[in-house]
């Protein structure tokens, strides 16, 4: 079924919306991601890069949208660019995924955490409250130093009563399997975009293709 420039063009500007949702939930969710790594860390360059790539899909997104509804070559040409920039990018970041760095950036966190933990109690209030674990590895790592279980290792109740028995899961495993998840999940995503991003570029082709065979045709 053959389609006129006016069907690519609405096909290529609905398709552009979706690549700016794409990409502004990339941004948010990366900026909310940014804030549990170290600045100048990989993981939280990786995430400041991931940033970035979410802005260029949704500069990307209104350069693809203007191309297509005014007929621009340029503008198409850009976008075809942009998304080929952004393809290399994704690529990149799955060559690069590795679970095993990520595991060993969370020991390493929860371990420090741990430390400050015995030294200044408290610092582990935030991972206990936020993950429903307690300790580094169990809350026996609170009684085996003859250390009272505090009381973000429990559960409160809707009548503010907290449960008899913590959590029994510690922190390490409880943190490590969250972030993994999330690290996982965007392995998705980047696979998607590339889905996505591919057929703009094979939909935007196809419209210039229209377009130029409209141009000579008039032109005799």
């Amino acid at each position: 079924m053959l389609y006129n420039g006016e069907d690519l063009s609405l096909a290529g500007v609905g398709l552009t919306r979706i690549i700016e949702i794409f990409g502004i939930l990339g941004v948010v969710e990366s900026a909310l991601e940014l804030q549990k790594y170290n600045y100048g860390s990989l993981d939280y360059t990786e995430k400041v890069v991931q940033i970035i790539m979410g802005v260029a899909l949704v500069v990307s997104a209104f350069i693809g949208c203007g191309g297509a509804l005014n007929g621009s070559l340029k503008l198409l040409s850009l976008y075809i660019f942009v998304l080929l920039m952004l393809i290399i990018g994704h690529v990149w970041k799955l060559w690069r995924y590795d679970e095993s760095r990520i595991r060993n950036s969370v020991e390493v966190m929860i371990t420090y955490t741990w430390i400050e933990e015995l030294v200044e109690r408290g610092k582990m209030n935030a991972l206990q409250y936020s993950y429903h674990c307690c300790g580094k590895r169990g809350y026996s790592d609170y009684t085996a130093l003859s250390l009272k279980i505090p009381n973000s290792c429990y559960h409160v109740e809707k009548n503010n009563k907290k449960t008899f028995y913590p959590y029994g899961e510690g922190c390490l495993s409880a943190v490590s399997n969250a972030y993994l998840d999330i690290y996982r999940a965007e392995k998705w995503f980047h696979v998607s975009l590339i889905g996505v991003e591919v057929f703009g570029i094979v939909l935007t082709v196809t419209l210039i293709c229209n377009l130029t065979a409209d141009t000579l045709r008039y032109s005799y």
